[in-house]
């Protein structure tokens, strides 16, 4: 599995110094910054302790958005739940569907450290993670929530006998548009939640299933109009 860590506008030059550190204890390698320049400070250095490459080799990029068409599936983390329209996953859940429904390039995104990812961000991505945790305050870290995501998915390259196709990505966005040509024939607005769901799980599908997906939308398709 491919994936690359995503830190979007991390206020906090030694979070992102652990960070590298995390990711490359944990056998990762690609972390991308979004409008931040944090990682160029002294104290980056200082906490990384023998990552200095992954800091060196740190991509940067003005938003989540610019960088969206890059990969397959974007995978959101927040400090806790945020309504019920979404499916939240723990990572041990979300090591295990990727298993079951691996990609070419996956992105795994962690917001600010003061107030997280924005709604219009959460929009760009495919999956929703958190953390469980005994009491929700002190919550982790932006650099310990990377060391427990980085550990949960190194796991995920090291397992053999997958059950599932992967779709392509451009299956899986044909689908997707589809989906929302459905919802909106439907009058289902994006506030309604039955919109997100049906994308989230859209996101989800084997190429089997995708496959399947596709005849099933294109006859309801038409039938409406």
């Amino acid at each position: 599995m491919d994936l690359a860590i995503v830190l979007v506008e991390p206020a906090r030059a030694g979070n992102i110094g652990a960070a590298a550190r995390a990711i490359k204890t944990m056998g990762f390698s690609r972390l991308i910054i979004i409008n931040s320049e944090q990682h160029l400070q002294p104290e980056a250095q200082w906490l990384a302790h023998g990552a200095q490459d992954i800091l060196e080799s740190i991509e940067v990029a003005p938003s989540l958005e610019s960088i969206r068409a890059e990969f397959d599936l974007l995978i959101a983390t927040t400090a806790r739940e945020r309504g019920q329209s979404r499916t939240y996953l723990t990572p041990e859940q979300l090591a295990s569907e990727l298993e079951l429904f691996p990609t070419s390039s996956a992105a795994l995104v962690f917001g600010r450290e003061s107030s997280g990812l924005t709604n219009q961000e959460l929009q760009l991505c495919d999956r929703f993670s958190y953390v469980p945790l005994a009491n929700d305050y002190p919550s982790l870290n932006l650099a310990q929530a990377v060391m427990v995501y980085s550990y949960a998915l190194s796991q995920v390259s090291r397992m053999i006998g997958l059950q599932s196709v992967e779709a392509s990505h451009g299956s899986l966005q044909a689908l997707k548009q589809k989906g929302e040509l459905l919802l909106d024939k439907l009058t289902v607005t994006e506030q309604d939640k039955l919109h997100p769901w049906l994308l989230d799980h859209l996101s989800s599908l084997g190429q089997r299933d995708v496959n399947m997906a596709h005849q099933l939308l294109n006859d309801l398709l038409k039938k409406i109009n």
